[in-house]
């Protein structure tokens, strides 16, 4: 007996080790190095001041969505998930904001949801099959799936991975309880899926898939259905379950005060259809779309809105040969439902995560692959039993067996190298927008993203060809258009970059980022009225628009109206204090002024936000100079030459401190190294280093006398 259960343990340790070493192949083993954060990363982490700011501001979290803005604002996208967030920061707050250390807390949560979705399965009652070999195989093809990637390599796929755990967690539950599902375990898996709500809204539908797995674990399929009825509107628990949801889903609207999302059409062009049988037949060509990329998941994109799916016009359409395929599969899995309980739990578990994501709310992407990661449990279930199904009907076929088998490890070879290859695309941006054009050439919003980053590595020419590209693809694209004259203006073509933005405006009137690039075009030509009038239309449509305050400052400073643009630089860093040049601004102008004091005063509050940003310490530093703190003054000098080696300037200014201090030799040395980075820029370092040294040399000629 002892023997027996040794063995069993044994087995199972295997078993989990071959699983984690499966997921550590695919996404670990050096595959983080050089992690960056990209994409959707950006906005819901890098630029959250909810994640990257302290102390903890919970007000913030738990009433501004996951991309950080009010979650009652109009311009909200109403993704409420303040743990995920939460977790965000509390990891920011721990280690610092590292791309390579949360994709690494993502790859592990994968390595758990593998080994619970094992366990899940290994306790499944499922005659037709082995549940051993549909646990370890099924588990085996979920650690493997490239359609997991962008959820594991992508920091917010995190969201998902919570949403998989705690999904999963439920199911154990219920399959634990099965035939005794009182309200203790009842309410357990409703407090869970409230906690999973709160780290994605799709777990809503946790409690319909502990009802779909208890209806086949007790074997109420077997009774006829008008017996099957009876008992389903008799389970209390089933009942619990439904005022449950339904309760979860009236706080959630309450908390966003019953306001559904506004996207553009940009982000769904099939939602924002105006023709109901356009919108009906594309909506059901994507559930297919969805499923072929778990079943071929050999083009995958980050971003699948523009140009990437056509939309289906008509109903000869023959895209809709694969929508009829599918609805037969379900026919005959209904059909055989008795037969093949397996087959039809399965399907469940893959249809019903993806509920909210299929179109029946309003959503803000045409395909994203990340909310497959739940589904994807149901379609590796799904996938194994039919493989399994037909395995053991050929068991006098053993070539054909063996032939089988010989495929299934093929099969998850590829699958790991694609993973592989996919992981890796992940690590930056520049490589995954280069893999999505590979996938989606006519995706204007994968050449307004390679424009971009092509824009913030100082590759202009390439930034224009993929703005225009961006715009010849979808010429309402306004972000594009605005981006586009912006490039136009740094290039000095300011009569272009204003055609260019007004085509932004045309496109999208309420548009506050196009307004106030507007008013900097028309600053820079002179036209101060205008601008003005600009920059008041942003604030309009956005009233807390720090960087238009910003740059309502730096007008009211042309027209030499100083005490105007001092507080409009002060309302900007009121509203975001992260914002280095109004502080710089602000510190300058009271450094001209006079009130060195004031200065290092604002200087401290400045670096509460921004505690690395060299401008603000490098002219703090030459504040102290000023006020004859050398000692502080030097320690700020050598911080920020450390975090900019090669900027003349800096190395020039210490060598003025020394020179005010007297410290010659230390003088001379940082002038000589001012001007062995730029000899042309270090003009200053070079005359004062000439005035110095003869100034030393008139010195040693009067010793000499």
């Amino acid at each position: 007996m002892l023997d027996l259960v040794h063995k069993s343990t044994l087995h199972s340790m295997v078993c989990q080790a071959i699983l984690v070493l499966i997921c550590l192949l695919c996404y670990g083993c050096g595959g983080l190095s050089g992690a960056k954060f990209v994409f959707d990363d950006t906005v819901a982490i890098v630029k959250n001041r909810d994640v990257n700011s302290l102390p903890t501001n919970w007000t913030a979290i738990f009433t501004h969505d996951f991309w950080g803005a009010s979650l009652l604002s109009s311009d909200s996208h109403k993704s409420f998930r303040p743990l995920t967030t939460l977790m965000f920061h509390c990891e920011y707050a721990l280690l610092g904001l590292s791309a390579a250390h949360m994709k690494f807390l993502n790859l592990l949560l994968h390595c758990v949801n593998t080994i619970l979705m094992w366990r899940l399965i290994r306790s499944l009652y499922v005659p037709e099959v082995s549940t051993a070999r549909w646990a370890i195989l099924s588990a085996a093809l979920f650690a493997a799936h490239p359609i997991h990637t962008e959820a594991v390599s992508g920091v917010v796929g995190r969201a998902e991975l919570m949403f998989g755990m705690i999904h999963l967690l439920c199911l154990l539950l219920t399959v634990a309880n099965t035939g005794r599902l009182g309200p203790q375990t009842g309410g357990l898996i409703m407090l869970l899926t409230a906690v999973g709500m709160l780290f994605k809204e799709s777990a809503v539908t946790i409690p319909m898939s502990c009802v779909l797995l208890d209806y086949f674990q007790n074997g109420y399929y077997h009774l006829r259905f008008k017996d099957q009825w009876s008992l389903l509107r008799t389970r209390m628990s089933y009942l619990f379950y439904l005022l449950g949801t339904l309760g979860l889903l009236t706080g959630r609207l309450w908390w966003q005060d019953f306001e559904t999302p506004t996207f553009k059409e940009v982000d769904n062009p099939v939602a924002h259809n105006e023709h109901v049988l356009t919108r009906g037949l594309s909506q059901q060509y994507l559930l297919v779309m969805n499923i072929w990329l778990m079943l071929c998941p050999h083009w995958l994109c980050y971003d699948w809105a523009l140009g990437c799916v056509k939309l289906v016009t008509n109903i000869w359409d023959l895209r809709l040969q694969g929508v009829i395929g599918f609805y037969s599969i379900v026919l005959v899995a209904l059909m055989n439902f008795r037969r093949l309980p397996g087959m039809m739990l399965a399907l469940g578990l893959m249809i019903i995560p993806f509920l909210p994501a299929s179109g029946i709310i309003c959503v803000g992407f045409v395909i994203a692959e990340r909310t497959l990661y739940v589904p994807s449990i149901g379609f590796c279930l799904l996938s194994i039993y039919g493989f399994l199904y037909w395995y053991d009907s050929s068991t006098e076929n053993t070539h054909w067996r063996t032939a089988l088998r010989i495929l299934l490890m093929l099969l998850f070879s590829v699958m790991m190298v694609r993973t592989r290859q996919r992981a890796t695309d992940w690590l930056n941006e520049e490589q995954l927008f280069k893999s999505a054009l590979q996938v989606c050439p006519d995706n204007a919003k994968v050449h307004y993203n390679i424009a971009r980053l092509a824009t913030d590595m100082g590759n202009n020419t390439k930034a224009f060809q993929h703005y225009h590209r961006a715009i010849e693809l979808y010429p309402n694209y306004e972000s594009a258009l605005m981006n586009l004259g912006n490039l136009y203006r740094e290039h000095g073509q300011l009569t272009t970059a204003e055609e260019y933005i007004r085509l932004a405006l045309q496109a999208y009137p309420a548009f506050p980022a196009a307004w106030m690039n507007l008013g900097i075009v028309q600053s820079a030509q002179g036209k101060f009225d205008k601008a003005l009038a600009s920059y008041e239309k942003a604030l309009k449509y956005r009233a807390n628009f720090a960087v238009c305050y910003y740059n309502m400052g730096n007008l009211y400073l042309e027209q030499k109206r100083y005490a105007e643009a001092l507080h409009h630089w002060q309302h900007a860093v009121a509203l975001n204090p992260r914002q280095p040049k109004a502080w710089a601004n602000i510190l300058t102008m009271l450094d001209n002024k006079g009130l060195q004091e004031d200065a290092l005063r604002i200087s401290n509050q400045a670096l509460q936000h921004l505690p690395n940003d060299v401008s603000i310490l490098f002219i703090r530093a030459n504040v102290l100079g000023k006020l004859k703190h050398y000692t502080e003054a030097e320690a700020i000098y050598k911080r920020v030459i450390e975090l900019e080696p090669h900027n003349t300037l800096y190395h020039t200014n210490l060598g003025v401190l020394y020179h005010r201090w007297d410290k010659t030799q230390e003088a001379i040395e940082a002038y000589r190294t001012a001007i062995s980075i730029s000899a042309a820029r270090a003009s200053t370092a070079r005359e004062n280093l000439s005035k110095l040294l003869k100034r030393l040399e008139r010195e040693a000629q009067v010793m000499q006398r």
